[in-house]
């Protein structure tokens, strides 16, 4: 995997600047390659409990729901988050994306989170992204980190990048300014 990869398609993904934490996190060396550990059959998580990878993995599908492509989960997204927090974090970042993630779960919670319909979800993490209050600024920046990495590592997928964006390995001609329907209806994958 290739961490400034990561870097470029969070960017582009959310329309904004990676966080300092996550840019850190993904350019910091690590001794193996964590994305595909956690791909691997009969994974064992990391830093997250049984019950918080259940957690997780709920809310990455709400994030990223199957469409015509797969969902979060269903590539491996959440396996992956707990890798690189487990795996390439440091003891302090790890300490903090805990405090965050708690502060963001017992939020979801006391919302009836796990109860509710899909479309329910999507308002309540929606209304929370809108949120200004300052109150709500720690559940915010917990859930701002959380879909940051989901949607960097869905779309650094092998899967996602091959079967459902545009794909070329080895670039051709560039075209500057061409639509969606030119590039077949799809867009690049890098």
């Amino acid at each position: 995997m290739n961490r400034r990869e990561i870097l470029k398609y969070t960017a582009l993904a959310t329309g904004a600047a990676v966080s300092g934490s996550l840019a850190s996190i993904i350019l910091s060396g690590c001794g193996s390659d964590a994305a595909e550990k956690a791909l691997a059959d009969g994974y064992k998580a990391k830093f997250f409990a049984e019950g918080e990878m259940a957690q997780l993995r709920s809310l990455m599908d709400v994030i990223l729901p199957k469409t015509d492509s797969p969902s979060a989960s269903e590539v491996g997204v959440h396996k992956i988050m707990d890798s690189m927090v487990g795996e390439v974090y440091t003891a302090e970042r790890q300490a903090e994306f805990r405090k965050g993630f708690t502060t963001l779960t017992d939020y979801l919670n006391k919302a009836g989170f796990a109860g509710k319909p899909i479309a329910e979800q999507t308002q309540i993490l929606k209304t929370l992204a809108a949120s200004t209050d300052e109150a709500t600024k720690p559940v915010r920046d917990a859930y701002t980190d959380v879909r940051q990495q989901t949607i960097a590592y869905f779309l650094s997928n092998a899967e996602i990048g091959m079967k459902h964006l545009n794909y070329l390995p080895v670039p051709g001609k560039y075209e500057a300014c061409i639509s969606v329907e030119e590039a077949g209806g799809k867009l690049w994958a890098i």
